[in-house]
């Protein structure tokens, strides 16, 4: 009795561990993809890297040069730890932000679900700052229905700007993961003829 006892009650610590970490992370993941949609500026993406700074430590962001003149701060966040034990598939978000030159050149958002690699789903959202300002999203269909790429420049309204980075974090913690493009950023196939659409009104 008193072992089965014990054994109840690790299992109950165990489920409401993983519990808390699942929101953690689920959390975590949404507050990536939030910084992301502030970022409209130069100041912007500044303010969002020492925000995380703060929130995360020094080693949060992965800076690397690049030819060119590129500066990039890479920051990502994966669910290890819940998906080994098979209740959820891994799945990782990275969020990407490109200066050159002191200034905001582009952002990448980024979010990979999947164990195998032929059964791995991806959508990879870039926002281009120093384009024209037209407003312009195309949608690579190629990897259809699995895996999209989306690129976006800053004139895009609001409105589908917000669609094009609404990743979607509950893949971090759903049961079997988010299997095709659609489920990780619903939506994702109609995105440019949306902005085709606004254009003509």
């Amino acid at each position: 009795m008193v072992i089965l006892a014990i054994t109840i009650g690790i299992g109950f610590v165990m489920a409401i561990g993983f519990v808390v970490y699942a929101a953690h992370i689920r959390g975590s993941a949404s507050a990536l993809i939030a910084s992301a949609v502030v970022i409209h500026s130069t100041e912007d993406a500044q303010r969002e890297i020492a925000n995380w700074r703060t929130r995360a430590g020094e080693h949060f962001w992965r800076e690397t040069d690049r030819l060119g003149g590129d500066h990039d701060y890479d920051a990502q966040i994966e669910n290890e730890l819940i998906s080994r034990l098979r209740l959820v598939q891994p799945t990782e978000l990275t969020l990407g932000i490109t200066m050159r030159g002191g200034k905001l050149r582009c952002v990448t958002i980024v979010m990979t679900t999947g164990r195998k690699p032929s059964a791995t789903s991806s959508v990879w959202v870039q926002e281009w700052f120093d384009s024209q300002s037209e407003a312009i999203i195309r949608v690579n269909q190629k990897g259809r229905p699995w895996k999209a790429i989306v690129d976006l420049t800053s004139g895009v309204p609001d409105k589908q700007r917000r669609e094009a980075l609404a990743l979607n974090p509950r893949c971090f913690v759903r049961p079997g993961g988010c299997g095709s493009a659609e489920e990780i950023l619903p939506g994702v196939w109609e995105l440019a003829s949306s902005i085709n659409a606004n254009s003509s009104q």
